[in-house]
């Protein structure tokens, strides 16, 4: 039962595991001649211990994976590189965050700016509210001044709101023609100048034998002052979107001057140009002397004085008419008493109408004074949240700089990972490889005996498995010419290929091939076995001495 059973196994593993078609296969009676006496033992070792290509590299590779999946420092460079492709996925939304906030943080800067901005207009303007409200609670009768001044300043205001709302139109830049500029571009190009000639006489070093530095000074001081007037006139008479759009327009035609000086047509073009125009620009944009505007200003005292002379004028006719009324109405009343009430009641009348309108303004300003408190309220949450976002911005920074520290330091751990693995093969793999020498030796005995008990199979090339010093492996295999019927040994041969269901002349290529394979994987299974064991001495010898102590205590 045990030969039959062995040769329906030998036919079961030459058609399945070796792929031998059904035409070539061996019948059950030369299958079990096959495994009687010696041949069954070396038929069972070769059942056991040879495979199809196939199902070795199939083995190899799992024992491979496995092994690699098994080691600790694969394990944790796959960690991480996990980590360090979800850390760069982090870092990139981050980055990208961080854009966002930032140009959040800058618009939200500028907004802040501008709020900042308009907070100390209204503050100053609400300080200027309360200290006329407080002249008004304590001076009643002298409020006419403080009132044309509010009325004024208020259709100055006025004025500029309404001039705010007119679009300002400009000229095309560097036209050839003449034409009319407006006040307001008139005005900034003059305080432009004026910035221009302050510093280019600023930065001008006096000569050695020029002008004392005091007077120079004052001269700088003068200069300065008088570009503060301009500008401060300038921000009082026109609105600040009419003063920015003509800043605008004057870099714009600067800039187009610039284009054009630059190119070739229009640098001879200026050149030819120069002299006029400087006389133009140096006629147009000379400042006023200062006999000028003294004569300028007594023309205009003249011009009050005459409206003083028809408003005494008709101050006098209207205090006459006055007197009239006043004698017609005592003429009137005789009475004194009557006369009395009367002039109680005009009295009364005019002081209710008084009381009525300075009431009036005073519910204005409170209301007014109310609404720049409300702004000045959002203002300074918005400015908490501002603080607060920047605050969180930083955090945010902060984690970054700190990821990107692990980043680089994890990046550093695996650029020493290699070396590690040589050292952990220098330590380990060498020393198993010489510990594994003697039981190949001893292989390659059994070998041995297994090729004298088969004198008529060449198999003695497998018994050198590695090269002699630097010569290669031998090339001495048997061939396919050794399968012809005239050779010695091709009738065993060729019974043999036979019997195996081979293809005629490549069994012995064959066989070589997979008994080099086998020899090379049982190679390999004895390093890992040797690896494994080795594993395990370390973990008991390191477990060894906790155990001890957890015993004595």
């Amino acid at each position: 039962m045990e030969l039959v059973q062995q040769a329906r196994e030998l036919g079961r593993w030459a058609a399945e595991e070796m792929g031998v078609p059904v035409a070539a296969r061996a019948p059950e009676s030369t299958l079990r001649r096959l495994c009687l006496g010696q041949g069954a033992d070396i038929w069972a070792y070769v059942l056991q211990h040879v495979h199809s290509q196939r199902s070795v590299k199939k083995i190899r590779g799992n024992l491979l994976w496995y092994g690699y999946q098994d080691s600790p420092e694969v394990r944790r460079k796959l960690e991480l590189e996990a980590t360090v492709a979800r850390l760069q996925a982090e870092i990139q939304e981050l980055d990208q965050s961080l854009d966002l906030m930032e140009r959040e943080t800058e618009a939200q800067d500028m907004t802040t700016e501008q709020a900042l901005q308009s907070m100390r207009d209204t503050q100053h303007r609400a300080l200027l509210l309360r200290a006329q409200a407080g002249a008004v609670r304590r001076q009643q009768r002298g409020l006419q001044e403080p009132v044309q001044r509010l009325q004024n300043q208020l259709r100055r205001l006025q004025d500029m709101e309404r001039n705010a709302k007119v679009d300002v139109t400009f000229g095309p830049l560097m036209s050839a023609a003449m034409a009319l500029e407006p006040i307001v571009l008139r005005d900034v190009r003059a305080a432009c100048i004026l910035r221009a000639q302050f510093l280019q006489n600023l930065l001008i070093p006096p000569s050695r034998g020029g002008c004392v530095p005091s007077s120079r000074d004052d001269y700088f001081g003068t200069s300065y002052q008088q570009w503060l007037s301009t500008v401060e006139t300038l921000l009082t008479n026109h609105p600040p979107g009419h003063v920015l759009a003509a800043l605008e327009y004057l870099a714009a035609e600067r800039e187009a001057e610039i284009q054009s000086r630059c190119s070739g047509d229009g640098l001879r073009k200026v050149a030819l140009s120069r002299p006029q125009a400087q006389d133009q620009f140096d006629s147009c944009q000379a400042l006023p002397s200062m006999v000028h505007l003294i004569q300028e200003g007594w023309q205009t005292v003249g011009a009050l004085v005459t409206q003083r002379g028809a408003l005494l004028k008709e101050h006098q006719v209207l205090t006459g008419c006055l007197q009239g009324l006043v004698e017609e109405m005592e003429k009137c009343v005789q009475h004194s008493s009557k006369r009395k009430a009367l002039m109680l009641g005009l009295r009364r009348c005019g002081l209710r109408a008084e009381l009525k309108a300075l009431r009036a303004q005073s519910q204005e300003l409170e209301d007014a004074a109310g609404h720049r408190q409300l702004l000045l309220r959002e203002l300074q949450a918005k400015q908490q949240r501002i603080l607060r976002w920047r605050r969180l911005v930083e955090e945010t920074q902060e984690q970054i700089r700190l990821l990107i520290k692990g980043n680089s330091a994890s990046k550093t751990r695996l650029g020493r990972g290699p070396t590690e693995v040589l050292s952990l093969v220098q330590r380990k793999v060498v020393p198993t490889s010489e510990a594994v020498a003697p039981q190949s030796q001893e292989l390659l005995r059994g070998l041995e005996e297994a090729t004298r008990q088969l004198p008529h199979i060449l198999l003695g090339s497998l018994l050198r498995h590695s090269p002699e010093g630097s010569k290669p492996l031998p090339t001495i295999l048997p061939s396919i010419y050794q399968l012809h019927p005239a050779s010695p040994r091709g009738s065993s041969l060729i019974a043999l290929s036979h019997m195996l269901g081979l293809p005629s002349g490549k069994a012995p290529e064959l066989l070589l091939l997979q008994a080099a394979s086998l020899h090379q994987d049982l190679l390999f299974l004895q390093d890992q076995q040797s690896l494994r064991r080795g594993d395990l001495l370390h973990i008991k010898t390191s477990l060894l001495p906790g155990l001890s102590t957890q015993v004595y205590r």
